[in-house]
């Protein structure tokens, strides 16, 4: 009896102290929420709770890592999934005990933070406005549990990185990329950075799943450049591990001898013009000899000059080298330093390569299941975004794996609009297009407006778009929305003749990221957007290309800037005669 009455007691304390924390933390969010409010953009929602906490376990810890919201790097991608996985069960053949490790395009730093807590001394990098948000999910994963302090570094990729990060001075065993294979433009940039951090002695490991005809143009050039293992496959998921090519090493180090032997005769000739200056203080005459073709020419030189190293001829520089003179050190140091470049580690060992095959020998059952075994062990998604628009509250749950599945704040930007501005833009009735639907926030404010909305996307984005509109709108609208596949191109007369496919509206939210589709997107605009239709597109610029597109928009259509907030900005457009 006293025992149990003890458990209730204390589970009674316990009770107590969660509430005590829960309302310490409630006092905290509501303090920041003030802060939020104040900060906040005249587009953002009346109402946004962000719960996007992915919690997983491995190296037998739990890791919590929060999202960014307007990011590439701001979400968990499968690859960096798939590297982690492999990391853990994989620590013999890849062991990262006081290794010095470099992540590039780390995002929201679950790599690194795995990295580290198997005893590695990790530097996570990324774009300056993604370092934030990766130190603070550094900073929560690895504090009183690892070794090292993990270290975050600003780097954008390209070609004058000797400037910025000296190979002289950074030097890794081991670099980790996941899923950077993404953005097209700067592809060629990514592959010459992963070149001037994998130097000899440093490994590559490249994590990526494969998903556009550009990735595997990457591919080719990677294995080109480097000297490639295949880790790990899975379908479209792959692990690749890479070294240096033995020609570049070679290359490299008569680069490094070449450095050494000017080192060394800019020091000689101090040390010979030192000299001749202590001579000419001291009142001795100096005399140079001069030879050519290895004969020796007359001169009035005294009977032991001081001669220096570059004048020397080649007579007197073959009785030097005889006598162990200093052309022999210098030839000796390069030798001894060649010898050094042999004894030290190579990754790219013919040793590694068979643990590497060995292991890819071993097939399990695991293998057969339908969940990819990079998936971890345990992964709470509680991506859930909660606005409220038009009177309603509206969950919206993204996807991993899809720029489509995340929210992007051109989106809130339209939202907070239409819902501002419905005399301006009455949809009461009107017959909506959306282009690049996403997660569908957009067209379900537009239904709850009272249009009738057609939400298109590419067809592995359909899924979560139908489950987010059938969500919030099931009772709610006069209009049931309808979800299509739609991909943009120059054979949409085929598949949605203008005849057919009229609309009063044609919205498009961020849909300016995959710059290799810009031209396909404006063809896709002009052929919706006919007479009759206004076309009402909003952007967050973020790159120069954004901008390129919004003059060929503005030459496209007659348009009019209907809001703008900084970087981000709403057009209307009609169709130009």
């Amino acid at each position: 009896m006293d025992t149990s009455s003890t458990c209730i007691v204390e589970g009674n304390n316990c009770m107590r102290s969660r509430d005590d924390g829960d309302e310490k933390e409630k006092e905290e969010e509501k303090d920041e929420s003030v802060v939020q409010e104040q900060q906040r953009p005249a587009w953002a929602p009346c109402f946004f709770s962000r719960q996007d906490k992915e919690v997983y376990y491995y190296v037998g810890q739990e890791i919590v890592i929060r999202g960014a919201l307007d990011s590439y790097g701001g979400m968990i991608w499968p690859a960096a999934l798939t590297l982690c996985h492999y990391l853990e069960t994989h620590r013999e053949e890849l062991n990262l005990m006081d290794k010095a490790v470099l992540e590039i395009g780390a995002g929201t730093g679950l790599t690194s933070v795995v990295a580290t807590l198997l005893g590695a001394w990790v530097t996570s990098t990324d774009l300056p406005e993604i370092v934030d948000n990766l130190r603070c999910n550094l900073n929560r994963n690895t504090r009183g549990r690892c070794r090292y302090t993990p270290q975050v570094a600003a780097l954008s990729w390209g070609y004058d990185l000797e400037s910025t990060y000296p190979t002289s001075v950074y030097r890794y065993d081991y670099v980790l990329a996941t899923d950077v294979v993404y953005h097209h433009d700067f592809l060629a940039e990514l592959l010459v950075t992963m070149k001037h951090f994998c130097r000899p002695g440093t490994t590559l490991i490249w994590a990526n799943k494969v998903r556009f005809e550009t990735d595997l143009n990457f591919t080719e050039n990677f294995k080109k450049a480097f000297q490639t293992t295949l880790l790990f496959e899975d379908g479209e998921m792959k692990i690749f591990m890479a070294t240096c090519r033995e020609e570049e090493l070679a290359v490299q180090d008569l680069l490094k001898e070449e450095e050494m032997e000017e080192e060394m005769q800019e020091e000689e000739e101090e040390r010979c013009s030192t000299k001749l200056v202590v001579e000419k203080q001291n009142g001795v005459e100096h005399h140079s000899v001069n030879t050519e073709k290895g004969k020796e020419k007359e001169n009035n030189a005294p009977e032991e000059p001081n001669v220096s190293e570059p004048e020397r001829g080649g007579d007197e520089k073959e009785e030097k080298n005889k006598s162990g003179g200093e052309d022999e050190t210098e030839e000796t140091t390069v030798h001894q330093y060649k010898e050094e470049e042999k004894d030290k580690p190579d990754c790219s060992t013919t040793a590694r390569e068979e643990d590497v095959t060995g292991q890819a020998s071993i097939q399990t059952a695991e293998q057969q299941d339908s969940t990819p075994r990079w998936v971890s062990k345990l992964c709470n998604r509680l991506d859930r975004d909660v606005y409220h628009y038009v009177g309603q509250d509206i969950v919206i749950r993204e996807s991993m794996d899809s720029y489509g599945a995340v929210m992007w704040p051109a989106a809130l930007a339209l939202c907070s609009f239409l819902d501002n501005n419905r005399q301006q833009v009455n949809l009461q009735g009107k017959e909506v297009l959306e282009l690049g639907a996403g997660t569908g926030l957009v067209t379900i404010v537009a239904s709850l407006l009272g249009a009738s909305v057609t939400a298109t996307d590419l067809p592995e984005v359909l899924d979560n778009l139908q489950s987010n509109v059938d969500r919030n709108t099931r009772g709610r609208c006069r209009h049931t929305p309808k979800v299509e596949a739609l991909s943009w191109g120059y054979n949409l007369e085929r598949t949605h003749p203008a005849c057919l496919h009229r609309y009063d509206y044609v919205m498009a939210a961020d849909v300016v990221y995959h710059h290799d589709f810009l031209a396909e997107l404006l063809v896709t605009m002009k052929h919706f957007c006919k007479r009759g239709t206004t076309l009402i597109w909003a952007n967050k610029v973020r790159f120069e290309t954004d901008l390129t597109f919004t003059e060929n928009f503005k030459k496209a259509f007659h348009t009019s800037l209907l809001f703008e907030d900084g970087e981000m900005k709403i057009f209307t457009a009609t169709f130009r005669q």
